[in-house]
């Protein structure tokens, strides 16, 4: 009686060929799966980012010059006053952003200033944004103080947005042409882009734009 039949070395070898390259295959999809849904996911989160940020400021600043009582401070002689310093990256403005009441405030006008700032990456030379490098990564901070005592309170700041690598103001009049001075603003549009970096892709940006309307100066 004849034993059962193996393998030969040669079939052993071509299988193992097959196998080393349906799992190659299988590895190099999944690897692609994943730099896909990694890429996916880091444009959602840019846009998501940036979005979060340009409806922060244009919600507040169409409240420029609102407060249910309002005197002069060191930077409104004359109130309601809207914004108060512009530049294209930053810009300041007054209301009275946190609802208080006259009757609440520990002092009145209840005016609180509040302070957006575009702070551009300093790497040199430029490099992709990085959370785990300061160095690249830009970001857009808010700051408020409160008018209090005839003086305003400590600044707070913090970031509202990250990753982002240009912030554009531009400020119109009442007739639609560039804002000569703070008084002047009656519109505003602001530009944000978001940088998206993916390993094993170049870095992306997207940008966001809108359209402000100062409703109360």
């Amino acid at each position: 009686m004849s034993g059962a039949g193996g393998f030969s070395l040669i079939e052993m070898l071509i299988g193992s060929v097959v196998f080393v390259v349906v799992l190659l295959a299988i590895l190099m999809i999944l690897d692609i799966s994943q730099r896909d849904y990694a890429s996916g996911a880091a444009k959602s989160d840019v846009q998501e980012n940036v979005r979060v940020a340009l409806e922060s400021m244009a919600r507040e600043l169409r409240m420029a010059g609102y407060a249910r009582s309002s005197t002069p401070n060191s930077d409104c002689a004359a109130p309601p006053c809207g914004v108060t310093a512009l530049t294209s990256s930053s810009v300041t403005f007054q209301a009275d952003v946190d609802g208080n009441p006259p009757d609440v405030c520990a002092v009145p006008p209840c005016m609180d200033k509040v302070i957006y700032t575009f702070d551009p990456p300093t790497a040199v030379p430029p490099r992709p944004c990085d959370p785990s490098d300061s160095g690249t990564v830009g970001r857009i901070t808010r700051s408020v103080q409160s008018w209090v005592g005839g003086d305003w309170t400590t600044l707070i700041a913090y970031d509202v947005a990250q990753c982002v690598k240009a912030l554009t103001i531009t400020y119109y009049n009442s007739t639609g042409g560039p804002a000569a001075t703070p008084a002047d603003v009656r519109r505003i549009t602001i530009s944000i882009t978001g940088e998206e970096n993916v390993r094993g892709y170049t870095p992306r940006a997207y940008t966001l734009s809108t359209d402000v309307r100062l409703r109360n100066v």
